[in-house]
């Protein structure tokens, strides 16, 4: 990878062409984003934007994105879209602003501790052994309802012991849908919009009320016991950020918000990447068999431990290349708590300032050959510039769960392809859909079983 950066220390700035009166860029973002995102550096490393009434700077230079991102005193989660986010998670630890996330984060860290780790590699080997109990040589697999399935079901399990409540954690994963669909449709919409009694509105409420009822039903049925659970939750709930000598633990709304969001996390994004690198293994077939070769030497017949990991080195690469080409969070925001500079132009407090990792991480003078898939470039390779690899986001805000999903990542890659080879079905190249959430449209693999090749 290269480190090239701007040729000054002075952002080069712009305002993206062709706003509608009225609506803005709106349009354009909604029928193509990834396009329009995409076509923004070529009009400054700093872009000006407008949907609607909502205006936006997009950086477009990775060491700038790296100073947003990790200054969060100033670009803190505040603004019209951080607020629609709160709509759906509440105060939790992804959508809250600066002031409550160092409380938060130090009471979640250790649900993420490496030494927890191992036990949650085996309730995802166990999981996957389930979904592809039933799987048949020559099957059509639809992807995407396969890896959300999986994602869901494991991180149920991680976070709530199944016997706590069954139809609790049931209500969780059949909200989840109308959920995800709603986010990025209302931080787009006006609030006039959202308040209409339209089917997906009512659809994205409902959904909401039955997540909410869900979570404060499994937050009571573990405060009224003493049973000692080995889950996510348990360690949740006995979380205590002791500061100045005082004892203070969350709450029922605060729980709530914070397993809202790490429950969202686990899944939906999850999922996404999931069923990206399975897709783009298949259309890579000297990718897979590199894959194939690397997994059968280090495992032979037997699934992945979290102690195997380290000993993947190119399934690791295959994951990161993925993770690159197709960020989840594929495009974040943050805005400005007061009057600052960013690359030497000045820019007002209140400011909504808009990053991409899909924009940044397919930046030609970071990543040659940036719309290639090459897991090899992560192979001994440096990190890049600062921002120039935006997945799980830097300095104090960076993902808490960052470990987690990229074990859980890595324990699909391999438990699958040591069993199963996965082929491409005929039909056009599968393209992005870009909404909350960067999934691949209508992907579906054919399955051939190792014994049978």
């Amino acid at each position: 990878m290269s480190s090239k950066t701007r040729s000054s220390g002075v952002a080069v700035t712009g305002t993206a062409p062709g706003a509608l009166p009225l609506l803005g860029h709106a349009v354009a973002l909604l029928r193509d984003p990834l396009r329009f995102i995409a076509s923004l550096p070529a009009h400054g490393d700093l872009v000006s934007v407008r949907f609607g009434p909502l205006r936006a700077v997009v950086v477009c230079d990775p060491e700038l994105a790296h100073q947003v991102i990790t200054n969060e005193k100033v670009f803190d989660k505040t603004g019209p879209l951080w607020r629609r986010a709160r709509e759906v998670e509440g105060e939790g630890l992804i959508t809250t602003v600066r002031a409550e996330h160092r409380r938060q984060r130090r009471m979640v860290q250790p649900a993420f501790h490496r030494a927890r780790m191992p036990h949650y590699a085996e309730i995802m080997n166990e999981v996957l052994a389930e979904e592809t109990a039933s799987w048949e040589h020559g099957q059509v697999l639809p992807v995407s309802a396969f890896t959300l399935r999986f994602t869901s079901e494991t991180t149920a399990r991680v976070m709530f012991t199944e016997a706590s409540d069954p139809e609790a954690v049931a209500g969780i994963r059949v909200a989840l849908p109308d959920l995800v669909r709603g986010v990025f449709r209302r931080m787009l919409s006006p609030t006039a919009v959202n308040r209409l009694p339209l089917p997906a509105n009512r659809a994205f409420v409902r959904a909401r009320q039955q997540l909410q009822d869900s979570i404060e039903r499994l937050i009571t049925g573990y405060r009224s016991t003493d049973e000692k659970r080995d889950d996510m939750m348990a360690v949740l709930l006995a979380a205590q950020d002791v500061e100045n000598g005082v004892a203070d633990a969350p709450d029922d709304e605060e729980m709530a918000a914070m397993v809202t969001g790490l429950f969202l996390a686990g899944t939906e994004t999850t999922s996404a990447s999931a069923s990206w690198a399975m897709y783009l293994i298949a259309e890579h077939p000297e990718v897979q068999e590199r894959l194939r070769l690397e997994i059968e030497t280090v495992l032979g017949d037997r699934a992945p431990t979290y102690e195997d990991l380290i000993h993947l080195p190119y399934t690791r690469a295959v994951v990161t290349e993925t993770l690159r080409l197709y960020p989840p969070a594929w495009v974040l925001a943050r805005g400005t708590t007061s009057r600052t500079t960013l690359g030497g132009q000045t820019i007002p407090s209140g400011t909504n300032v808009v990053y991409s990792a899909y924009l940044v991480q397919r930046l030609a003078k970071v990543y040659p050959e940036p719309d290639s898939f090459r897991p090899e470039r992560w192979l001994n390779a440096s990190s890049g510039c600062p921002g120039s690899f935006l997945v799980f986001g830097e300095g104090a805000r960076k993902c808490a769960g960052d470990t987690f999903a990229l074990t859980q990542l890595m324990v699909v890659v391999a438990g699958l392809l040591r069993r199963w080879e996965l082929r491409t079905v005929p039909g056009p190249r599968k393209r992005p859909r870009a909404r909350a959430v960067l999934h691949p449209r209508h992907v579906k693999l054919q399955l051939v079983s190792r014994g049978a090749v």
